[in-house]
């Protein structure tokens, strides 16, 4: 067997597996300890692979990205210098792309006056208790704009929160990227693909994260963040990547 065909059948594997465990911390602990298992060349050509396929099945290429997000998977340092060592040896621009951390391309400022009358007198303990369970829509909508990420982590919990409203706060512009953040670690929301998309279109999310969240997205969407002047040019760079590489194999096909 060659070994391309190898690494494709080591990453089905290993994606079948992924995809029978419970979406998030679990699955992502144990996408870190097959990636540790591997050799550094191999785990590239694997996360490559299942980043190429992440527009059929996002659910292992996004398990990966969450894996190198948490400090605490348990793949230490010496094998993500390895991989990212292999994968920039090989030009796989789709996986050494996971491992950059640069800030948002638009920083956060506080702004001078953000206070809101009618929440404005409310402690954090308590906003935080009506962000966790209340029904108003007005009320919930007057939290989210507030920002507080610590309040907003609460929100995204609540029940009641709609696709809808959660793509409001993930496309709120000016944002805190901690507030952006909050709506990726949260299972419920971030493999939704309109959320996906209004996080990755929002200058002020973690550039990290929306290089994580971008193969999930099909090649319409990333045709149009590769040319959004707004966006990090790394951002836009492996947009450009990844549709070029959807567009591929359908020209051979004719």
């Amino acid at each position: 067997m060659r070994a391309r065909d190898e690494i494709a059948l080591q990453a089905r594997d290993l994606a079948r597996r992924l995809m029978a465990l419970e979406e998030g911390t679990i699955r992502a602990r144990a996408a870190a300890r097959a990636l540790a298992a591997m050799a550094p060349e191999r785990a590239a050509a694997v996360i490559a692979v299942l980043v190429d396929g992440a527009a059929r099945d996002p659910g292992p290429a996004a398990a990966v990205g969450q894996a190198l997000l948490d400090p605490g998977a348990g793949i230490g340092y010496d094998q993500l210098a390895g991989v990212y060592l292999a994968a920039a040896e090989r030009s796989l621009e789709q996986v050494t792309s996971l491992f950059l951390a640069p800030p948002p391309h638009r920083a956060w400022e506080e702004p001078f006056d953000k206070s809101d009358p009618r929440i404005a007198h409310l402690t954090l303990g308590h906003k935080k208790s009506l962000a966790r369970k209340h029904r108003d829509p007005d009320l919930l909508a007057r939290l989210a704009a507030e920002g507080e990420p610590s309040v907003v982590r609460e929100l995204v919990r609540n029940p009641q929160l709609t696709e809808a409203f959660a793509v409001r706060i993930a496309a709120r512009r000016p944002c805190r990227p901690e507030t952006l953040r909050c709506l990726f670690e949260e299972r419920r929301w971030r493999t939704r693909p309109a959320i996906a998309l209004a996080l990755v279109r929002n200058p002020y999310l973690e550039t990290e994260i929306a290089l994580k969240l971008l193969p999930a997205l099909p090649a319409r969407e990333l045709k149009e963040i590769s040319r959004d002047g707004s966006l990090h040019l790394l951002v836009r760079a492996l947009a450009r990547r990844l549709e070029g590489d959807r567009r591929r194999p359908a020209r051979g096909a004719g």
